[in-house]
């Protein structure tokens, strides 16, 4: 008897639906990229129980004919395609003509729809794959869409659906990064009627601002191209950095994707510019003629197949290179220039010559100036500094003059006050010293704790396991638990947060969880704020952040900030 069958077309489609509708946000992106195809500029989503009840979706955009209407739940229903050279200059979101007739193998599905040029509106509605009516309804233009009962007829696979918190959640993580690909278009999320996110659309360094909490001016941007390549980042700089890559998007030709390959390679770029300060915010606009790029190579369209990889990723890096040129080079001009203001006052002759600041070092030489100044200053120094390093390098002599709060150590260095956050400082250096270890010892706890796991950390911690025991942890496995039953000599009792945290971590690079894991070890060794410290560990502090050229904490948080002698002058001059 043969053991080949045909599936049943009623078991085909919903397999096929499974592909591309995973749970409701799979539904809003689908729907949204619609509307973006139909010209909208205005798209309106409202969420009941996190859309496992309902999802509707309104856009103000060109809505359909009737007759379109009748057949766009249809398998194969496409207005996007029609010759097999179609698939090689593919300019629109949708085009597998699949998302509507996917969506309505899952959910009861009505679709109301109007035209600018007709009379009337019309509705139809398909419940898990079958038409139940269609019938012309008063409507304004555009395209109301709207999914009830996600998964009613799939029992197992709605069993797999989060709380409606996460599944809400989840919506404004797919929102956010869809919008972000057509700033333009005015958007509004409710759940259960209430506003969750709201943009009007506008510039993308104002929707960045509103995503991420930043300011707009803390973004910084560029365009680079090289044919047929062209770049645009839109991102912060290394004094605005996040530990994860929640808010770093990618779009390749207007079209936001999460292609695991191509981030792990852009990523690779970010770390050359931000070394382990953490990662930007913000996103990169990759522009790819159609022929050179495959995008129908993932049902829900997320991954990519580029033709010239190698091309794409140095344009890449050369708009990084721009960009951070760019940015280097505009904040030395501003102060060379503020620099130079304060040289045209100065009489070089007198003895009040900052012989000792770095800014003059290039300019004006020790060996040019009067010996007696050379000498004066020398004992000056000497007499006046906790901390003389050498004379030799008279750059690096600095006081320390007092805590304020017992969180902030105040130097003098030079002409500028420094004020420098002592946790920051302490934790970078107990950082840079912890990535020296290579070889870990683990202490077996006397009682062994059990780890607050869900399915899906669970899933995160056996990929990443090898690398905690190559850390120094010990597990064991019992009852359906995960246990830590050994830690780095280094950790004691701070194991069990640790490890915790580490699964939240995006990447499994080896180097990046060991990187990860030495900066949350340091982050609770560190001094903490409002701790005194003796006159000894604090110049042993700041003595190591200007021998290393410290300036950020291991999260890529600031050391510290500096006023210069210039600066406090102003500041008491001016009137009130």
């Amino acid at each position: 008897m043969p053991k080949i069958s045909i599936l049943p077309q009623e078991i085909a489609s919903k397999i096929a639906a499974g592909e591309i509708v995973e749970r409701p946000a799979s539904v809003v992106k689908e729907l949204v990229e619609n509307a973006f195809d139909a010209g909208a500029r205005y798209i309106k989503i409202n969420l009941k129980e996190g859309g496992k009840k309902e999802i509707s979706v309104y856009d103000d955009g060109e809505g359909m004919e009737p007759e379109d209407l009748k057949l766009c739940y249809k398998h194969h229903a496409t207005s996007k395609i029609k010759t097999l050279a179609d698939l090689f200059k593919i300019v629109t979101y949708g085009f597998r003509g699949e998302a509507l007739a996917s969506i309505s193998q899952v959910s009861i599905l009505t679709i109301k729809s109007k035209t600018e040029n007709q009379e009337t509106g019309y509705e139809i509605k398909v419940e898990f794959g079958k038409e139940k009516f269609f019938k012309p309804i008063p409507f304004k233009k555009g395209t109301l869409v709207k999914v009830e009962n996600l998964f009613e007829n799939l029992p197992a696979r709605k069993s797999f659906l989060k709380s409606a918190r996460a599944e809400v959640l989840k919506v404004s993580e797919i929102l956010r990064g869809l919008i972000l690909c057509k700033p333009e278009v005015a958007c509004d999320l409710y759940s259960e009627d209430k506003p969750l996110f709201s943009w009007k659309s506008g510039d993308v360094k104002e929707l960045l601002s509103y995503i991420t909490g930043l300011k707009p001016s803390d973004f910084l941007d560029i365009t680079y191209s090289k044919s047929p390549y062209k770049v645009s980042l839109v991102i912060t700089s290394t004094n605005h950095t996040f530990k994860h890559t929640k808010y770093f998007y990618v779009s390749i030709n207007k079209r936001w994707i999460k292609d695991e390959k191509i981030l792990k390679q852009i990523m690779a770029i970010i770390k050359e510019f931000f070394k382990n300060l953490g990662f930007p915010a913000g996103i990169i606009y990759l522009y790819i003629p159609p022929h050179l790029i495959d995008i129908n190579v993932h049902p829900a369209k997320w991954e990519v197949r580029l033709k010239d990889e190698k091309g794409v990723f140095s344009a890449i890096r050369n708009a990084f290179m721009k960009l951070f040129k760019s940015s280097f080079q505009t904040y030395v001009s501003s102060n060379v220039m503020n620099f130079e203001k304060d040289l045209a006052s100065k009489d070089f002759v007198k003895e009040d010559i900052p012989v000792f600041i770095d800014s003059y070092k290039d300019l004006v030489s020790l060996e040019d100036k009067p010996k007696k100044v050379h000498q004066d200053r020398k004992d000056a120094f000497e007499t006046s500094c906790i901390y003389p390093i050498s004379f030799e390098r008279p750059e690096e002599y600095f006081k320390i003059l007092g805590s304020f709060l017992n969180n902030y150590l105040l130097v003098e260095k030079g002409r500028e006050l420094y004020i420098v956050d002592q946790h920051a400082l302490s934790e970078r250096i107990i950082f840079e010293n912890l990535m020296q270890i290579n070889n870990f010892f683990t202490q077996q706890l006397i009682f062994p704790e059990a780890l607050n796991l869900s399915e899906e950390l669970k899933e995160e911690f056996y990929k990443r396991k090898k690398i905690f025991e190559k850390m120094g942890f010990e597990f064991e496995e019992r009852e359906n638990s995960i246990y830590l039953k050994g830690v780095p000599d280094l950790v004691e009792d701070m194991g069990k947060e640790i490890i915790e945290e580490l699964l939240e971590v995006p990447f499994l690079e080896e180097d990046f969880l060991k990187k990860e894991f030495f900066a949350k070890l340091a982050c609770k060794l560190a001094r903490k704020k409002g701790d005194v410290i003796s006159k000894e560990e604090a110049e042993y502090l700041i003595k190591k952040m200007f021998e290393m050229d410290l300036k950020t904490c291991p999260h890529g948080r600031p050391l510290y900030f500096k006023i210069s002698e210039s600066e406090i002058e102003k500041k008491l001059r001016r009137i009130l």
